[in-house]
């Protein structure tokens, strides 16, 4: 099941122990995050568990979003740089029972998450990696609770330590290589940009302030999955912009950007060509309503 703006609209919504607001979508089978533009980030937690995301990636801005619950998945990655910059303040992050291997991807979630505080990786490969939680804490330095153990400081030092020593950086020579093997087996041939990627590099800077406005002026949330839909395939969401019957554009507001001269040489010669037959269509019609009499 896909992760649709029409899914995000009939999900649970709930507080959750921690007393933040909470949308629950967890077994559902989704395959990928998709669509959470859709919630228009009112919520302080998402609860993604018992789904099958392979990839944590493709967040939307979500500044609200502080505790995000991604236990019993697929999981082998994380998008430091989505993440970063649009999840910036998130401090609960539970990722028990996935496919975690790497001693870099502890690395990502450090540079992802800047305020995490508290991380269960439970279940993962990675957790039996020698030296792993030594790792996590030298990686994550705001981690208070890491597998619902808390850090003391005496751990904290024996991290400093370890990275110091010679054992740490051989350690860390090993994880710059699993960085650069994971980053070579990232690019599928065929495989399209995510809706941020095609975005950025897709369109003019008129047409990046046209689609902000369409996505804050949204009737629903379908409008905003269209919306994405079609910024992912690199193509302007120039749909939202056709007149209606009553004069007023497609629920935006925004008028039609001008259109390319061609655009416009063409649009007069049509007119000119439809105004010419509609005068000789009314000329024959006459001459043969006179015949008639």
């Amino acid at each position: 099941m896909r992760l649709s703006a029409e899914l995000l609209g009939v999900a649970e919504q709930r507080p959750n122990p921690l007393g933040e607001r909470e949308i629950v979508l967890r077994g559902l089978g989704v395959p990928s995050i998709e669509h959470l533009a859709a919630t228009r980030d009112a919520f302080d937690a998402i609860d993604l568990a018992d789904n099958r995301i392979s990839r944590i990636e493709n967040f939307p801005r979500l500044n609200r979003l502080s505790s995000l619950v991604i236990s019993g998945n697929d999981i082998e990655s994380i998008d430091a740089d989505n993440l970063r910059k649009n999840t910036p303040n998130i401090q609960n992050l539970i990722l028990s029972n996935n496919r975690i291997s790497s001693l870099h991807e502890i690395g990502n979630i450090g540079k992802a998450c800047t305020k995490l505080e508290f991380l269960c990786l439970s279940g993962n490969p990675v957790t039996r990696r020698q030296h792993y939680r030594l790792y996590a804490i030298q990686h994550i330095p705001s981690l208070r609770v890491l597998d619902m153990i808390k850090v003391k400081q005496a751990e904290r030092e024996k991290a400093e330590r370890l990275a110091k020593s010679a054992a740490g950086a051989a350690l860390e020579s090993d994880v710059k290589l699993e960085a650069r093997e994971a980053e070579s087996k990232t690019f599928v041939p065929g495989q399209g940009k995510t809706a941020e990627e095609s975005f950025k590099s897709s369109f003019t800077s008129e047409q990046k302030d046209q689609i902000r406005k369409m996505v804050e002026n949204a009737s629903s949330p379908a409008v905003i999955e269209q919306i994405e839909d079609s910024v992912q395939r690199g193509v302007f969401p120039s749909f939202l912009l056709q007149q209606q019957p009553n004069g007023e554009t497609g629920g935006t507001g925004i008028p039609p950007p001008p259109l390319a001269p061609e655009n416009e040489i063409a649009r007069k010669r049509l007119a000119t060509d439809n105004s010419t037959e509609n005068g000789e269509g009314g000329n024959a019609k006459k001459t043969r309503v006179d015949s008639s009499d």
